[in-house]
C-alpha cells in the first residue's frame, strides 16, 4: 500500500496565503519567496493529495468547497506551528505575533482588549468594529482570531464565552417626550421614529424579530453603523435609539434607557472563535482575560 505524503507546513502556508490574498504574487511577497515557488508548492500539494483547493476564473482565484471546509483547521495548524517556533526560540510567553479581534460593542470589548495589550505589549493586535453578521464570516475564513458578537443564545458553530447579558430597549433624551415613561409596550414603540443600527447588527436582528413576533410594524427612520451616531441624532431630536442600557456611559447623563415589555428582548454578548482556534495560546489567553474581566 502506498501512503500519501502528508502536506508540509510550507505547502499549507502558501495555500492559506493565496486563498486569503487572492493572488500568487501577493502571497509570495508576504512569504518572502518567489511567485513560482508559491505556485509549485500548491501544485505539488494538490498532486500528492489528489485534491483541488483553488480554481482560476480568468484573472481571479477562488477557493473550492473542500478548502473552505478545512480552512479553519489549516489556520489552526499554522497558528500552532508558529507557537512551537516561538517556544523553541525561548519566547515561551508567546508575546509576539499578529492577533485580530472583531467587536460589535466597544463598551464591552475595550476592557479585555486593553488588558490583553498590557499583558502582551509586543503582540500586533488589530481590532475591527463591525456588525455581528459581518464579523461571523470573517471568523469562518480566518481573517479574525476572536470576535465579540450579540446573540440570543450560544452559536453551535463557534466556541463561545458569554461576557455580558442585557435587555434591548429604547434610548431617549431625559427631557423629551418619554421623560416620564418607565416602560413601553410594543404598540407604543410602533408610534416612535426609531434610529437603529445597520441591518447586519445582532441587536437590530433580535429587536426586529421580537417586533415581528409581537405582530407590530415598527418605523425605522435611519440605520447607522456606530452607537455615537445614534446618540447624536437622538439628542438632535430626530428620533429615539434602539440599544441596550450598558451602552449608556457616564457621558450620557442626558439620555435614559426605557425597557420594553417583552422578555424575548433579552440578549447576550459572546466572545467567540472557531473551535479549531480554541486551543491556540493567544486565543486561550484572550478568553481567560475576557472571563476574568467580564465574568
Amino acid at each position: 500500500m502506498t501512503l500519501t505524503p502528508e502536506p508540509s507546513i510550507r505547502q499549507l502556508r502558501a495555500l492559506e496565503a493565496v486563498a486569503r490574498t487572492g493572488s500568487f504574487t501577493l502571497a509570495a511577497a508576504e512569504l518572502g519567496v518567489s511567485q513560482p515557488t508559491v505556485s509549485n508548492l500548491i501544485v505539488s500539494l494538490e498532486r500528492q493529495t489528489q485534491c483541488r483547493f483553488l480554481r482560476r476564473e480568468g484573472n481571479q482565484i477562488h477557493t473550492t468547497e473542500l478548502f473552505e471546509r478545512i480552512r479553519p483547521q489549516i489556520k489552526a495548524v499554522l497558528a500552532l506551528k508558529s507557537e512551537v517556533d516561538l517556544q523553541i526560540a525561548d519566547r515561551k510567553d508567546l508575546k509576539a505575533g499578529p492577533f485580530w479581534v472583531g467587536y460589535s460593542t466597544y463598551q464591552i470589548a475595550m476592557a479585555p482588549i486593553a488588558r490583553f495589550i498590557q499583558v502582551y505589549p509586543n503582540v500586533a493586535l488589530t481590532a475591527r468594529a463591525m456588525a455581528t453578521l459581518d464579523l461571523l464570516p470573517l471568523l469562518r475564513v480566518g481573517e479574525l482570531d476572536v470576535a465579540f458578537v450579540t446573540a440570543r443564545a450560544p452559536m453551535r458553530e463557534f466556541h463561545c464565552l458569554q461576557v455580558a447579558s442585557f435587555r434591548i430597549g429604547i434610548v431617549a433624551t431625559r427631557n423629551g417626550d418619554l421623560a416620564g415613561v418607565d416602560r413601553l409596550s410594543w404598540p407604543e414603540v410602533a408610534q416612535l421614529p426609531l434610529i437603529q443600527r445597520e441591518p447586519h447588527a445582532g441587536t437590530r436582528r433580535i429587536f426586529e424579530e421580537a417586533a415581528a413576533t409581537a405582530g407590530v410594524e415598527i418605523g425605522t427612520v435611519l440605520g447607522l453603523g456606530s452607537w455615537g451616531s445614534i446618540t447624536s441624532l437622538v439628542r438632535a431630536g430626530i428620533g429615539v435609539g434602539v440599544g441596550f442600557e450598558i451602552e449608556l456611559t457616564a457621558a450620557d447623563k442626558d439620555l435614559k434607557f426605557v425597557p420594553i415589555d417583552d422578555p424575548s428582548l433579552d440578549a447576550h454578548q459572546y466572545l467567540v472563535t472557531m473551535p479549531a482556534m480554541g486551543e491556540t495560546s493567544l486565543v486561550t489567553q484572550f478568553f481567560e482575560i475576557a472571563q476574568e474581566i467580564c465574568g
